[in-house]
């Protein structure tokens, strides 16, 4: 299974920051914890400090908190030997005349004190006390108060982090998606130029190798360009040999080999003409991009194709043209229109029917061919747009290039291919073209 980088970096970020957050939140806690306790230690040393300047008044004999946080906030007062007015251990303590002057932590009856012992301006030593709890308790908070910001800016750094990362990845998602556009007619190199320098070798890794792919497929191209060329001169001449032969008194025998020969070079023939189709559309970028109408195409390739229908007795016609326009090179356009329909046709048995439509469907130009042939199997609907790709049990002839030249030209032309079963669950095959309506991408161009 592949690691993904981004989530990688992710959980390497977001768990270095919880670290530091939690290292962090433990310090600040502890120092908070601590300047409370200094703070309130020093909070002692003032009150000392202020009655060191008078005689101590006299005492109540027991304190009655008004509520809990008059409770909280209790300091005992009282000189040193004293015994205490009350008997609640909570609110007051002994304090022995031997203690040592300055602050002191002080354990009595079970809870602990923390006091500070001073002498005022008549000679009496006393001591100012406060429960070590409750300074626990008012220090506690305090710190718990500290964490409030880092706990809260745990989200917002996790979310920064996400976002961030998304940003730096997107140049990286929408270069693959260009690179999954690219295919054997369309072999353009990478826009190096806004690429970052980490990912910039692999660029230039991928930008070679279309170089080299680009220049392989080409060869591959030139190369069926060149033996159909090659083939189409002496093809043409045995076909016109065989011909004469025909006209010549020949046994029945020799005459019904000589009709086989015949019917061979012309599949010949034809094979030939469609690797020519091939060749052109398969690598060749368009060399006019020009407004098309959709509906004239396809009548030029039906008045084309008419004659091998009537042979057949195949119903060829159209029952549906709407005036469609797109944008695009008409020798790619008509290689797609006219395979289409070719195929239709060649696998379309006697006494059936070709139907052909142009239409405009939102904002798309849409050419739909509907024949009742045998059909394709699901699971062959990908493998008949793959080169000399023939459905097994079909007893016509065929080349297997008709669909290949077709999405071929479908890409160049930017629009897209859709194979599947009749509208009407009848037997035979259903094939949609769509592609933008020169119309609708005007409209969309000005509005722009």
């Amino acid at each position: 299974m592949n690691a993904s980088l981004r989530r990688r970096l992710f959980s390497w970020l977001s768990t270095s920051i919880l670290l530091a957050s939690v290292l962090a939140g433990v310090l600040s806690f502890a120092l908070s914890y601590e300047d409370a306790n200094d703070l309130q230690d020093a909070q002692l040393r003032q009150v000392a400090a202020v009655l060191s300047n008078s005689a101590l008044a006299h005492m109540p004999l027991k304190f009655q908190p008004q509520n809990n946080e008059d409770a909280e906030t209790h300091f005992v007062i009282k000189r040193l030997g004293s015994a205490p007015p009350d008997p609640g251990a909570l609110f007051d303590l002994t304090l022995s005349e031997t203690l040592r002057p300055g602050l002191q932590s002080i354990e009595q009856s079970g809870v602990r004190w923390r006091a500070i012992v001073a002498q005022n301006s008549v000679g009496e030593r006393f001591a100012v006390a406060q429960r070590v709890t409750v300074r626990d308790e008012v220090a506690r908070d305090a710190a718990l108060q500290t964490l409030v910001p880092v706990v809260l800016l745990i989200p917002v750094l996790l979310l920064i982090i996400h976002l961030v990362l998304r940003q730096a990845f997107a140049p990286l998602a929408a270069m693959s998606a260009d690179i999954d556009r690219l295919d054997g007619s369309r072999l353009a190199a990478v826009d190096e130029r806004h690429v970052l320098l980490e990912v910039l070798p692999l660029v230039q890794a991928v930008n070679r190798l279309m170089r080299r792919l680009a220049l392989v497929l080409e060869q591959q191209r030139r190369l069926v360009s060149d033996a159909a060329h090659e083939l189409r001169t002496p093809v043409a001449a045995l076909i016109v040999q065989a011909d004469n032969v025909q006209h010549v008194r020949l046994p029945l025998e020799a005459r019904a080999r000589m009709s086989s020969l015949r019917q061979g070079l012309d599949r010949m023939s034809s094979l030939i003409d469609q690797l020519l189709n091939y060749a052109r559309v398969q690598g060749a970028a368009p060399s006019i991009t020009q407004r098309l109408e959709l509906s004239t195409l396809v009548r030029s390739a039906i008045e084309e194709i008419l004659p091998m229908a009537q042979a057949k007795g195949v119903d060829l016609g159209c029952v549906r043209i709407d005036p469609a326009v797109i944008h695009g090179d008409p020798l790619h356009a008509y290689a797609l229109v006219r395979n289409v329909v070719d195929n239709a046709v060649r696998y379309t048995p006697s006494g059936g029917a070709v139907d052909v439509s142009v239409s405009v469907e939102d904002g798309d130009a849409c050419f739909v061919v509907e024949d009742t042939g045998p059909g394709i199997d699901a699971a062959d609907m990908d493998r008949v747009f793959e080169p000399f790709v023939r459905v097994l049990g079909s007893q016509e002839s065929g080349s297997g290039l008709g669909l290949a030249i077709a999405r071929t030209a479908a890409r160049v032309l930017g629009g897209h291919i859709d194979v599947g079963q009749r509208s009407d669950r009848r037997s035979g095959l259903r094939f949609t073209y769509r592609q933008v309506s020169a119309a609708e991408a005007s409209a969309s161009f000005g509005a722009a």
